[in-house]
């Protein structure tokens, strides 16, 4: 079963101009998956999109907007969360994606992402802004052929569990931004 949260007001307009425009002007380099080197590796056959760098003082406004809106997570999720991970903010150009995958709390996973419980994304463009770049969600053993593709509104957080299989289509035309980051178990 698919199980997801979207939250349509999570930005409100002014917050969202302001932040895009941080987003927009910041620099980056090409975004990372997991790896046991520090930091990451670039391994743009899975993911190819640039992780940007606007500054600390985005970064906190992110956690302080995730705390606000923490009662919400939780009670969808059915559980208490520990932790936000730093938001990583993100650049799909064309030709940009991210393979499908898991964020962590999965039973093979020995590294730092275990420790992951939801997911969420961070609407910045709105869909016409790009083409292509679509959120998909992949079904579980129960429904493995599902596929809902999920294109938010701008200020929109969209949250799921992180053993949730998931992609970002390739964008075809525009540029998406977004947010993405996660919730931890409690006590990590």
């Amino acid at each position: 079963m698919l199980d997801w949260l979207r939250i349509g007001d999570f930005l409100d307009a002014a917050t969202l101009e302001h932040w895009r425009r941080v987003v927009r002007d910041a620099e980056g380099g090409a975004a990372t998956i997991m790896s046991a080197q520090p930091g990451g590796r670039v391994a743009p056959q899975m993911r190819r999109s640039t992780r940007l760098t606007p500054g600390a003082g985005i970064e906190q406004a992110v956690l302080a907007r995730i705390e606000a809106r923490r009662g919400d997570i939780e009670t969808w999720h059915g559980a208490a969360l520990g932790a936000c991970e730093p938001p990583q903010f993100l650049r799909y150009d064309p030709g940009d994606y991210f393979v499908a995958h898991q964020d962590g709390n999965t039973p093979l996973v020995h590294d730092a992402s275990r420790h992951r419980r939801v997911s969420f994304v961070i609407a910045l463009s709105d869909p016409a802004d790009y083409a292509g770049g679509a959120l998909v969600l992949h079904g579980g053993r129960d429904e493995p052929n599902r596929r809902e593709m999920l294109t938010p509104s701008a200020g929109t957080l969209v949250a799921f569990r992180a053993e949730t299989t998931h992609e970002v289509a390739i964008v075809t035309h525009g540029k998406r931004y977004t947010i993405a980051s996660w919730l931890l178990a409690p006590g990590v």
